[in-house]
C-alpha cells in the first residue's frame, strides 16, 4: 500500500484536496498518514451550508469519470445507501470536455487496423453526446446506413484502475478507524461497485444486451432498440443503428396528453415485461436514456446497466407481492431470510416486527397511491439493518421501479404502475403452476435433498474410519447411529419422492385449470392413471427399503 501511495502520490492528493475543499476533512485526522491534512482551511466556506449529501455529489463530479461512474453505481444500492444520498447521487452530471476529433479518430483507427475513411463513407467530427467514459458521434456506412458511434476515452481504463485502487487503500483505512465504515463493509461495496464499473468499459457486452433486449422486445410495436452492427463494434468502439427522435425531457414539455397517455403505457407494459417476464431488464431508463419519435414511439439507448433477476427469484418477488397484499406478515420474514443471505444470527422477532410495520403502513393505502420503488427500498434497508444481504437484482430493481414512477408522475397520466403489474404478476404465477416448471422446481429440491443426505453421510462415514479408536472408544454408538441415519435417509426419501409426485400430480391440474384452453388432461383420466402410478411407486420403494432391513 505505501508503495501505490508514493506511486499514485499526485492523484491522492488531488482527491484528498477536493474532500477537504467540500467540508469533508474532519475524518482525516484519523486516517494515518493523512491527519496532516485534516486542519486545512475549506477553501470555500459556503460550502458548509450545503447539505452533505450535496457534498459527496459534487466532490465525485470535480474527481471525475471513475467517481462519477461509481457515484451512478452506487444510487442504485438502496440497501446500503441512505436514501437522501441514494437520491442526490442520481443527479450526478458529467462535466467533461469532449474529446478531440483527433484523439477519436485515433482510437477508432487503433481498434480497427486501418483509415476512419475506409470504415465509414462519413463521419462527423461533432460529437451528438458526450460523458464521462465516450462520446457519440454521428456515421454513415458504405451501404447507406446511418449510425451512431460510441467511442471510448483513451486511456480510461488505466485511470479507472488507478483510481478504484486509491479508493480501496482509503477503504480499508477507514474500516480500521470507523466502526460505521466496518459496518457498511465500504471495501466490499467499492470492490463490488469497482467489477460493475468494468463491465461497463466493454462496448461488446453493451452490444449483447441491447441484441437481447431487442429480441425480447420484438412484439411491442411501438418500442425500437438500436440494431448493433457487430463488424464495426470492438471492446472501445460500439455502432449501431441511429433512430431520428427526439429527447424525452422535450416529449414531457411538449407532447399532449394523447401522446404521453401512449407512452406512458408504452414505457410501463414494456418495463414490466423486461422485469416479470423476461428476468432482464434496462437497469437504468432514467430521461437521458429515453427517446420518442415522430410516431411516439418508445426508444430504449444505453445498456451499459442490465438487471437479472433467476426464475426463482422473480417466484419469490411474486410471492412476497401477494404476502404484502394479504398481510401475511411470517410468510413476508420467511420470503426475506429465503432469498437474502444472513451475515450473522438473525433475530428473527425483530424482523417480523419491522416487517409488519411496513405492511401495515401501505396496507390501507389505495393502490394508486403505493410506490413499489418505495415498498421494496423500505425491505430493503430493514434486510441491510439486519445483516441480510440481498441480491444485487432486486437493489437494481428498487432503483429502477422509482425511477419509473418519477417519469410516470411527470407524465401525469394517473396510471397506476401497481394496476399495470398485476396481469404481470398472475402471468408469472401461471408460468410457475406450468407442469414442467413445477417438475424442474421439485426435481432441483430432490437433487439437493439427496446430495446433502449423501455428503452428511460420507462425512459422517470419513470421521468414524479416521477417527475409529477415538471414536470406538468416546461413541462406541456410531454404528448404530450410522444405521439410524440410513434409515432417517430412506424414510425421507419415502416421503420426498411421494410429496413430489402429489405436487406434480396437483399442479397438472391446477395449469390446466388456469388456463382457458382445453388441453389432454380434460380427456384424459389423470386422476386414476396417477392413482395407479402412485400405488406402484409407493410399492417398490417400501419393497425397497424394507428389503435393505432399514426402515
Amino acid at each position: 500500500m505505501v508503495k501505490k501511495r508514493i506511486k499514485y502520490s499526485k492523484r491522492y492528493t488531488e482527491i484528498l484536496n477536493v474532500l477537504m475543499k467540500n467540508g469533508f476533512g474532519f475524518f482525516l485526522k484519523d486516517l494515518g498518514p493523512f491527519h496532516f491534512l485534516a486542519n486545512k482551511n475549506i477553501s470555500d466556506t459556503s460550502v458548509l451550508s450545503k447539505s452533505i449529501s450535496e457534498r459527496i455529489r459534487l466532490s465525485l463530479e470535480q474527481l471525475g469519470p471513475t467517481f462519477i461512474k461509481l457515484g451512478q453505481l452506487a444510487s442504485t444500492r438502496l440497501d446500503m445507501i441512505p436514501a437522501d444520498i441514494a437520491r442526490e447521487l442520481t443527479k450526478l452530471q458529467d462535466h467533461v470536455s469532449p474529446m478531440p476529433t483527433e484523439e477519436v479518430v485515433s482510437v477508432i483507427e487503433r481498434e480497427f487496423g486501418q483509415p476512419v475513411d475506409t470504415l465509414f463513407l462519413q463521419f462527423s467530427p461533432n460529437p451528438v453526446a458526450s460523458a464521462s467514459i465516450g462520446q457519440v458521434h454521428r456515421a454513415k456506412l458504405f451501404d447507406g446506413s446511418e449510425v451512431a458511434v460510441k467511442v471510448q476515452r483513451p486511456n480510461i481504463d488505466e485511470t479507472i484502475e488507478k483510481d478504484l485502487a486509491i479508493l480501496t487503500d482509503l477503504a480499508r483505512l477507514m474500516e480500521t478507524r470507523y466502526e460505521w465504515a466496518r459496518n457498511y463493509e465500504l471495501v466490499g461495496i467499492i470492490d463490488e461497485l469497482g467489477k460493475s464499473l468494468k463491465k461497463e468499459l466493454d462496448y461488446t457486452l453493451e452490444g449483447k444486451n441491447a441484441d437481447k433486449l431487442r429480441r425480447n422486445l420484438q412484439s411491442f410495436e411501438n418500442v425500437l432498440i438500436p440494431e448493433i452492427h457487430w463488424a464495426y463494434t470492438t471492446k472501445k468502439i460500439l455502432t449501431m443503428e441511429f433512430i431520428r427522435a427526439i429527447k424525452f425531457q422535450w416529449f414531457l414539455e411538449h407532447a399532449d396528453s394523447t401522446g404521453k397517455q401512449l407512452v406512458a403505457n408504452t414505457f410501463i407494459k414494456s418495463m414490466f415485461h423486461q422485469i416479470f417476464l423476461d428476468g432482464i431488464f434496462h437497469g437504468d431508463p432514467h430521461p437521458g436514456n429515453l427517446f420518442v419519435d415522430d410516431q411516439n414511439r418508445l426508444i430504449y439507448l444505453d445498456f451499459g446497466m442490465i438487471g437479472r433477476i433467476p426464475t426463482s427469484l422473480k417466484y419469490d418477488l411474486a410471492s412476497m407481492l401477494i404476502a404484502l397484499k394479504n398481510e401475511r406478515m411470517d410468510e413476508l420474514t420467511y420470503l426475506v431470510l429465503k432469498v437474502g443471505k444472513p451475515m450473522q444470527n438473525v433475530d428473527t422477532f425483530e424482523l417480523h416486527s419491522e416487517i409488519e410495520e411496513i405492511v401495515l403502513k401501505y396496507g390501507d393505502a389505495p393502490l394508486e397511491k403505493i410506490s413499489l420503488g418505495e415498498l421494496m427500498n423500505e425491505l430493503l434497508h430493514v434486510s441491510f439493518r439486519h445483516k441480510i444481504r440481498m441480491p444485487k437484482a432486486l437493489t437494481l430493481l428498487a432503483k429502477t421501479l422509482i425511477t419509473m414512477e418519477s417519469i410516470i408522475s411527470e407524465l401525469g397520466t394517473g396510471l397506476s404502475m401497481v394496476d399495470m403489474a398485476e396481469p404481470f404478476g398472475k402471468e408469472l404465477m401461471k408460468d410457475r403452476l406450468k407442469p414442467t416448471n413445477v417438475w424442474k422446481e421439485f426435481e432441483g429440491k430432490l437433487r439437493d435433498a439427496f446430495d446433502t443426505l449423501s455428503d452428511v453421510r460420507k462425512a459422517i462415514k470419513v470421521v468414524s474410519k479416521k477417527e475409529k479408536l477415538q471414536m470406538e472408544m468416546n461413541v462406541p454408538e456410531i454404528k448404530t447411529f450410522i444405521q439410524k441415519l440410513d434409515r432417517m435417509s430412506n424414510q425421507l426419501s419415502f416421503s420426498i419422492v411421494l410429496l413430489a409426485f402429489s405436487i406434480l400430480m396437483g399442479s397438472l391440474i391446477i395449469g390446466a385449470s388456469i388456463s382457458s384452453q382445453r388441453t389432454f388432461l380434460w380427456d384424459f383420466p389423470v386422476i386414476e392413471v396417477g392413482s395407479i402410478v402412485a400405488t406402484l411407486m409407493f410399492l417398490w420403494l417400501l419393497f425397497g427399503i424394507f428389503r435393505s432391513g432399514k426402515f
